[in-house]
């Protein structure tokens, strides 16, 4: 077990005002049973009231609405964690079986997993290991090159990417040879931001594995959320009136 203090800072800044912004933020990190979190604050500028909520994947939701006009939103945590990725969640819903929007293989995929299993038999966890021994092969960590909306049969087309296209990647591979899987968005030791990695379900517990580093996750490794894909862990998702064209994001986070 270890405990870690941890911080987090977003950014947010449009071009030009909007208002009538409704937004939810999954930033808060979840109590489970791998990791207590002792204490977490959230500062919000605007200030706003917000409501706190939980969505259908265990998630911590803080939903807010901004009337007038404003060009920024900046929201942060500070806390303290306490982390034991010895213990493990014994739950497991059914969609994460399937395939979902961002890693749907391509036939270039499809082809390259039953390539590879004809090569290699074993549990879930040997599985896990070499197909990210794989990846990390074959796929470059390479920022700039893809977005948040880029999907697994994407960035393995274009054998490049970063923490997100290595996790879709090893989910879609996983899936498709029957082992449910799972995204995780959080904090971790390697990152100036959030991170990203996967779990897998090794038949009665949910095991981490880091396929952008290509190591098991171990108990330097804070969730902040979890879900099918990236799209069910996006820290800050909003809708929102105004001229604006674009949103620029800073981000920032420290996990010691």
């Amino acid at each position: 077990m270890k405990t870690l203090n941890f911080s987090f800072a977003t950014k947010l800044t449009f071009d030009d005002y909007v208002h009538d912004h409704s937004f939810a933020l999954r930033i808060i990190p979840p109590d489970t049973e791998s990791q207590k979190i002792l204490s977490c604050s959230l500062n919000l500028y605007p200030s706003v009231i917000t409501k706190q909520t939980v969505d259908a994947f265990g998630n911590n939701v803080t939903a807010g609405y901004i009337q007038g006009d404003h060009r920024f939103l900046d929201f942060d945590i500070k806390g303290i964690a306490e982390v034991d990725s010895s213990k493990h969640s014994t739950f497991l819903m059914p969609c994460y079986r399937y395939q979902s929007k961002y890693t749907v293989p391509s036939e270039a995929l499809i082809k390259f997993q039953n390539e590879l299993k004809e090569k290699y038999d074993g549990n879930a966890f040997d599985k896990a290991v070499y197909y990210s021994d794989i990846l990390s092969e074959i796929i470059e960590y390479k920022k700039g090159v893809t977005t948040t909306a880029t999907t697994a049969a994407e960035a393995f087309d274009l054998r490049a990417g970063v923490c997100q296209d290595f996790s879709h990647i090893l989910i879609s591979l996983l899936r498709m040879d029957g082992i449910p899987a799972r995204y995780v968005a959080g904090l971790a030791f390697c990152d100036g931001e959030t991170h990203s990695w996967v779990e897998y379900w090794t038949g009665d517990h949910w095991e981490g594995f880091d396929p952008a580093n290509n190591c098991p996750v171990n108990d330097d490794y804070l969730v902040i959320s979890t879900g099918r894909d990236f799209r069910d862990c996006a820290i800050d998702r909003g809708v929102m009136f105004g001229r604006y064209t674009q949103q620029l994001q800073l981000v920032r986070s420290v996990l010691s």
